[in-house]
């Protein structure tokens, strides 16, 4: 029978639900112009102007610097000439974390009863 060297464990965490908000945004988007990655004179731009049916929803909204957003407009992308570093997207329901087995997390997974017992077996010690 062959021992696992390392194990890692896998956790589904629930997220705070965020709500869609200007902080949020610009939150998400790092504190970063979408179009020129600036940090300076920050707004919200919708990337698909309200004039043209967009809406104030996640994939709508992203971070700009006033001289982008100006450039802009209310324009869309392709008439503006212009392109995001990334897709808006809503944030996530939840955060999957793979946790490495160290000798302090597999004690404390033992102590909580979160590691099956038929599973010792498999498992060569922890790496420290």
């Amino acid at each position: 029978m062959e021992k696992v060297p390392q194990l890692l464990h896998v956790v589904k965490r629930r997220r705070i639900k965020q709500s869609l908000s200007r902080k949020n945004i610009i939150y998400r988007d790092g504190f970063t112009c979408q179009y020129c990655s600036s940090g300076e004179n920050l707004t919200i731009d919708h990337v698909i102007p309200i004039s043209r049916g967009g809406k104030w929803e996640w994939e709508n909204l992203v971070t700009a610097c006033s001289r982008c957003n100006s450039r802009k407009g209310q324009k869309t992308l392709e008439q503006a000439n212009m392109k995001l570093l990334k897709t808006p997207k809503a944030p996530k329901e939840y955060d999957i974390l793979a946790v490495p087995l160290t000798k302090r997390a597999f004690r404390t997974l033992k102590r909580n009863q979160g590691l099956p017992e038929e599973w010792l077996q498999y498992l060569a010690r922890p790496s420290p």
